[in-house]
């Protein structure tokens, strides 16, 4: 326990980049879903609460849709913990919205994380910010088989082996100048990423480590995961 304080004061500051620009599209809520009761708190509100047991953050930022950002300090003003935090636009797509929190932030290490994941825990943030590399991120095993199939022909390609790919998860660990480096090549070179991680290895020369990551860590996507957040959390309390 002291061990772990002393090493919180001894890391250098972090940025906390918190992804919350969606909608509710895809889940049909009511709201966005970032914003959805989970066992009495937002659901945002649980990257938020793991963020403020660590020192070596320093300050959060967090994006909005315009018409949510009231909405959006409200809860970071209560859950924040004292910690500064802004509350910022948020992008035309998910990579828009990383470059945004990128460069506002102030600290040479960034940590990205979503609101829809809100199963992040106090450890996770922690063993990214001791982990000696730059650049790293949870990756997990895929627990089911893969295929490749025609879009057009709607016809069964070939198989994709599971030994090759991994689900890539959040949250990832990054050096700022990589980060912002990564989004200036993408936009230079037109090409869109729907994660990080995969955009810093191939737009610049930094490599990125690969932590374990668990099947825990869900990202609530569709309305049938509000259901299953739920049941996990509860069972998390129990």
């Amino acid at each position: 326990m002291i061990g772990d304080f002393m090493n919180d004061l001894a890391q250098k500051p972090a940025s906390l980049l918190l992804l919350s620009g969606g909608v509710g599209t895809r889940t049909r809520h009511h709201e966005p879903k970032q914003f959805f009761e989970l066992c009495g708190h937002p659901m945002m509100a649980y990257a938020v609460i793991a963020a403020t047991k660590i020192d070596a953050i320093s300050e959060i930022l967090v994006n909005a849709p315009k018409e949510f950002h009231d909405r959006t300090h409200e809860v970071m003003a209560n859950y924040s913990g004292g910690k500064p935090f802004k509350v910022l636009e948020c992008g035309k797509t998910r990579q828009d919205s990383s470059f945004i929190l990128a460069q506002a932030a102030q600290n040479d290490t960034v940590l990205l994380h979503e609101t829809a994941r809100p199963f992040v825990t106090r450890e996770m943030y922690q063993e990214l910010l001791d982990d000696p590399e730059g650049n790293a991120g949870y990756f997990h095993d895929i627990p089911f088989s893969m295929c490749k199939i025609d879009r057009k022909t709607k016809m069964v390609l070939k198989g994709v082996s599971r030994a090759k790919v991994f689900d890539v998860q959040l949250p990832q660990k990054f050096n700022r100048e990589s980060l912002i480096e990564a989004h200036q090549a993408a936009i230079a070179a037109g090409k869109i990423y729907t994660e990080d991680s995969v955009m810093v290895t191939k737009m610049t020369e930094a490599r990125v480590h690969a932590l374990t990551g668990s099947s825990r860590n869900m990202k609530v996507t569709s309305q049938e995961d509000f259901t299953i957040a739920e049941n996990l959390m509860k069972s998390k309390k129990t």
